[in-house]
């Protein structure tokens, strides 16, 4: 169908989906890249405790109210993935929003790390990570 016969509502549906399908990942399209290991730069805005119960391979715990300050230590060369605690948590899109005013190529993780893990895909935990975690608690390093 031609976009030209749309009332103006739809062509804002139109406009919002095709937005949506672009800045957001699915579990699945994120662990295809982890799989394809091709380089992507992964936030876990969570708690540090949750965090290091598990998290996404590869990711760096950064807390939302700390990320402005981390934003020169991350790279906006490579795709950026952010995710929270599950669909209903808004952290993960903030969090994008800041990103992608700053300059990042930002994806948001649907359904945060719930669906993550009721994917059953790959997780770390704090004791057997190879992730650096970027939060301000004591003896946490930092990106």
């Amino acid at each position: 169908m031609s976009t030209e016969t749309l009332s103006k509502d739809a062509l804002r549906a139109v406009q919002h989906f095709e937005d949506k399908l672009q800045f957001e990942w699915g579990p699945f399209s994120l662990n295809k890249q982890l799989q394809d290991k091709l380089p992507v730069q992964i936030i876990d805005l969570r708690t540090p405790e949750l965090y290091a119960k598990a998290h996404i391979p590869g990711a760096q715990n950064i807390l939302y109210e700390d990320l402005g300050k981390h934003l020169s230590k991350l790279n906006k060369e490579i795709p950026t993935v952010v995710y929270c605690y599950d669909l209903l948590c808004s952290l993960a899109t903030r969090a994008a929003l800041l990103l992608a005013q700053n300059g990042f190529n930002v994806k948001e993780l649907v359904g945060g790390f719930d669906e993550w893990k009721a994917k059953d895909f790959p997780q770390e935990d704090k004791v057997n990570q190879s992730a650096s975690s970027c939060s301000t608690t004591k003896g946490s390093s930092c990106c």
